[in-house]
């Protein structure tokens, strides 16, 4: 027979568990209806009887429609960053390192398209932190600059790259890939995620690679010569 202690500590897992429940029942929902409708436009009803809860549920395990949304871009690019992390601990060159990352953040984004539209829905440059709506945001995509820069600058010092400003090369690989994404939505999301991948990487490497190691570098990354 359980104690009184030990029932009491049972009611408390079995909450925490349904409120763990809730919780990921609502950013799902969340994720889906900020998507299609934006934050601004969105309503925290609308939010709730997607996720299939009461209003009340939903207030029980977040305060307000800014939470949640935050809460949102916490999960998701909490998830992209532990992936970046991953590659950095392979052991690979750093022209693979760059290749890698590039296909794993444009996959990431192409398979979770709800988070995807919240994104593009902000109408925001990713390349211009400061205006980014959410500290979250703020903080991912500072970070992800960084360490993508990091990796640029690695690939100039070991020659595969031309000698430039490796931030200013992030952005506007950072810029040309929300472009990229964009068009993919709006034109119904039909072309195949690896081609798209594919062409992103080519033109990437054709904007940077130095003429002498370019053929190479596609070749290894089994994308074609440079033709």
């Amino acid at each position: 027979m359980l104690t009184a202690e030990a029932a009491a500590e049972a009611q408390e897992s079995l909450r925490d568990k349904k409120r763990e429940l809730y919780r990921e029942a609502v950013l799902d929902a969340a994720e889906r209806v900020f998507g299609e409708l934006g934050y601004e436009a969105t309503k925290v009803q609308r939010v709730a009887a997607e996720a299939g809860v009461s209003l009340t549920t939903l207030y029980s395990v977040f305060e307000s429609k800014w939470e949640i949304y935050r809460a949102v871009n916490r999960r998701r690019l909490s998830e992209v960053m532990t992936l970046a992390q991953g590659i950095l601990l392979e052991d690979a060159s750093s022209i693979e390192m760059l290749i890698a990352g590039t296909r794993m953040q444009l996959a990431f984004f192409m398979k979770r398209r709800d988070f995807l539209r919240m994104q593009l829905k902000e109408v925001t440059a990713w390349s211009t932190i400061e205006l980014l709506r959410s500290p979250e945001q703020v903080e991912a995509l500072g970070a992800g600059l960084q360490l993508f820069a990091d990796i640029l600058r690695r690939c100039i010092e070991d020659g595969y790259l031309i000698d430039d400003d490796a931030e200013l090369m992030a952005r506007i690989v950072i810029a040309s890939q929300q472009v990229r994404l964009a068009m993919w939505m709006d034109r119904g999301a039909k072309e195949d995620p690896h081609c798209l991948i594919d062409g992103a990487i080519r033109h990437m490497l054709r904007s940077y690679c130095k003429p002498e190691r370019l053929a190479s570098v596609l070749e290894s990354a089994g994308l074609g010569d440079a033709s």
